[in-house]
């Protein structure tokens, strides 16, 4: 089966490297903020009222090397039951984290021995083994190897693998028999768009894992089975899950950060953009931060620009260009980025990060990609607007106007159109500039109505609008009058988009606007009135009183049958039971009616709740006693 095995594991490995061509670094790291807001979330479980989230807290504010808010060693002590492993094991570890906290140990011996046994899940092992470990006693390493052992074959889950990693680290016992076992550990993780990898079951699980692996290869003195670009995405993941809310997690989410920033094996290497992604003249720098997924320093390193490639035609701008360290800071690096004169658009920057002596722990630090983009300033030339009639187009006269004056006014009706035409010069590189959003809009001066239409640009890069005004009445709602005109320009790499006005246009067209159409569209509507549906009219009430007395008919009939039958009262039990159960009824029966006269339904049912439970008590006692009499 061992073939098998490598055979799954080499599998896995190949499809990790297809599917990361490109250099994987971490997305992020721990920032101070992210620190703060983790140390909310532990603060919490203060003052301490449950034994796991105490033990946790501990652990977390330890771990962000914050003082307590309280001394939790009495409360830990207090909270043993040796019946539960669990608050052992919570209260212990704990303790640990306390200077001079020591618990109360007396019978723990041998109520932790006794729990270590093939009857038990792995999780109680882990418990009673790491408590054993926490308080100094004794542990038959032996029997421990062996009853783990035992329960693996039967149950080699991840999490059960990933306690025995954690108790083989512990003990220093049997280390390279599960060392062999990381591979199948890692083969059952899931990767998520080819950037994160978890194991099924969350940041729990995945933490105790992932902590079990590093902890059993540093007992082992030997790199675990995984290769950079998994230790990456494991971290990616325990990176994302920065949000979380609950001590627990935010316990386990440091521990497990702790790992990735102090093991000898894998340190990965966030390279994330520290200054404004916005790239100009004003604002030229390119500005990395290097660290670890905490964020501290990984000590002097050359950062170096491999290459930057515009993204809209590939082409490749710089290779080898030096970041230089910024004073006063040993994880910021700087470059000069427009002293390359790039063109505007956005780029991906390929960064390497080497440590002056080599250090092969350290991975994602080549080929980390940031992007910025390089803005420009754009400006308008060869701008004209005029008015022509329709049917004599040498007729049309226009005129210039410089950007950004306001400086025309014309009168327009249906039998002319209105057109305009200009140009965008990118300023920096002296060539047009095609921009992402261009729009003419004419703006109602009285209603504030605005109507927009789209400026294209031609072959020759000039944009142009014609305004046909018969053919576009129906978009101005026929609303004659005078008109702002605007000129739009936007694009994401623009530092200065603008909205230029023109001047003014009195637009008539062939027939008056209706009168909502003059209306504000943000003056209040009429109220809409609800017409509810008219009743049908009732029948007569002769045919309600036949009915009714149709109805009571079997009743007059009853009491007629029960007199010629010498019906009669002398059996009728004389007790309060009795006549409490018939009236219990009669009382029933007359709620029914009031529910049908008045009554609605939920009223109904509280009178009836009473009544059925008043019934119900004088009808069982009434017949209990007729029971006994017979």
């Amino acid at each position: 089966m061992v073939w098998i095995r490598k055979t799954l594991c080499f599998i896995f490995a190949l499809t990790v490297f297809c599917t990361s061509c490109n250099a994987l670094t971490p997305s992020t790291f721990l920032t101070n903020a992210d620190q703060q807001r983790l140390k909310k979330v532990l603060s919490t479980a203060f003052p301490l009222t449950e034994l796991t989230s105490a033990h946790y807290a501990v652990l977390g504010y330890s771990l962000l090397n914050e003082k307590l808010p309280e001394d939790p060693c009495k409360f830990f002590d207090s909270k043993i039951d040796k019946k539960r492993l669990d608050t052992v094991f919570h209260a212990s570890s704990g303790s640990k984290l306390v200077p001079n906290c020591k618990l109360t140990v007396t019978g723990l011996q041998q109520t932790l021995d006794a729990a270590i046994s093939e009857d038990t899940s792995m999780q109680d092992i882990y418990y009673a083994v790491m408590s054993l470990h926490n308080l100094n006693l004794k542990i038959d390493s032996n029997k421990v190897s062996r009853i783990m052992t035992a329960i693996l074959k039967k149950d080699d889950s991840v999490i059960n693998l990933g306690y025995a990693f954690n108790i083989a680290a512990a003990l220093q016992k049997d280390l390279k028999s599960y060392f062999e076992r990381i591979e199948d550990v890692i083969v059952q993780a899931d990767e998520v768009d080819g950037k994160y990898l978890q194991f099924e079951g969350g940041l729990g699980i995945t933490a105790t894992t992932i902590g079990g692996v590093y902890k059993l290869a540093e007992a082992a003195k030997t790199a675990p089975a995984l290769i950079p670009d998994q230790a990456i995405k494991f971290a990616n993941y325990f990176l994302s899950r920065k949000f979380v809310q609950t001590v627990k997690g935010a316990a386990q989410l440091l521990q497990v950060l702790k790992i990735f920033a102090t093991n000898k094996f894998h340190i990965p290497v966030a390279v994330t953009l520290a200054s404004n992604s916005a790239l100009s003249d004003e604002n030229p720098n390119i500005q990395v931060r290097i660290t670890n997924v905490l964020g501290e320093s990984l000590g002097p390193l050359t950062v170096t620009a491999d290459s930057a490639k515009r993204l809209e035609d590939g082409a490749v701008v710089l290779s080898k260009k030096p970041f230089q360290p910024v004073k006063g800071s040993n994880i910021l690096y700087t470059f000069n980025f427009m002293d390359i004169k790039p063109l505007r658009g956005f780029y991906t920057v390929s960064i390497n990060a080497v440590p002056s002596k080599a250090d092969p722990k350290l991975i994602g630090n080549t080929g980390a990609h940031i992007s910025v983009k390089v803005m420009t300033e754009v400006v308008v030339e060869g701008a004209e607007i005029g008015t022509a009639f329709v049917d004599q187009v040498s007729s049309a006269k226009s005129t210039s106007i410089t950007y950004p004056k306001e400086s025309v006014k014309f009168d327009v009706d249906i039998h002319q159109k209105l057109f305009l035409k200009f140009s965008l010069k990118d300023k920096n590189a002296k060539s047009p500039l095609i921009a992402h959003q261009a729009f003419v809009m004419f703006a109602n001066q009285k209603t504030k109505q605005e109507v927009v239409f789209t400026a294209e640009s031609d072959s020759s890069g000039v944009y142009r609008y014609d305004l046909d005004v018969k053919l576009k009445e129906k978009d101005f709602q026929f609303a004659s009058g005078a008109y702002d005109i605007y000129i739009i320009v936007g694009d994401p790499v623009l530092k200065n988009p603008f909205m230029w006005k023109l001047g003014q246009a009195t637009l008539t067209f062939s027939v008056a606007a209706p009168a909502t159409a003059q209306e504000s569209p943000y003056e209040p509507k009429p109220e809409i009135k609800h017409m509810f549906r008219e009743k049908e009219k009732r029948p007569p009430s002769i045919v309600s009183n036949t009915f009714s007395v149709l109805c009571v008919a079997p009743l007059l009939l009853l009491f007629i049958l029960w007199l010629k039958l010498g019906a009669n009262l002398s059996n009728f039990p004389c007790s309060i039971y009795a006549a409490g159960f018939h009236l219990g009824l009669l009382s029933i029966f007359g709620l029914f009616a009031c529910f049908w006269m008045h009554l609605n339904m939920f009223s109904s049912l509280k009178y009836l709740l009473g009544l059925g439970l008043f019934t119900y008590l004088s009808g069982h006692r009434l017949l209990s006693k007729l029971a006994a009499e017979k």
